[in-house]
């Protein structure tokens, strides 16, 4: 049993209509991916894993961010990869400010349980 081929006139299609790959807004380097020794899976990639695509149409107002795109290990979990990308919602007249735009981090919110017998999880910010 072989793998499956790529659908590859469904790329065709997507592109030919301009849809935007995430995978263009790749970093500088290019993702490493692990799997977990033994998982037996019939992929549609090396190491007989899968990976997703993420696409925007051509009229969508959200932008990927520039080297925002990544793909990570699902470490045994599933036979897909997760794929990540940054998107920020632009304006249609001012599409540029996304290729000047500097990557920058989510902002981390911690919080405190006020009543750790609770069963409903009441959460004090």
């Amino acid at each position: 049993m072989g793998k499956p081929t790529p659908k590859v006139e469904v790329m065709r299609y997507l592109k030919s209509n301009h849809y935007t790959d995430a995978k263009d807004f790749a970093g500088e380097c290019e993702s490493v991916v692990m799997i977990v020794k033994g998982q037996n899976v019939q992929g549609t990639c090396k190491y007989g894993t899968r990976v997703d695509y993420i696409f925007a149409s051509p009229n969508s107002p959200y932008k990927f961010v520039p080297g925002s795109y990544s793909v990570l290990s699902s470490k045994g979990t599933s036979d897909h990869h997760i794929v990540k990308a940054e998107i920020v919602k632009v304006n249609t007249n001012d599409q540029e400010n996304v290729t000047g735009m500097r990557r920058q981090r989510p902002k981390r919110k911690v919080v405190k349980m006020t009543n750790s017998s609770s069963s409903k999880g009441i959460w004090k910010t």
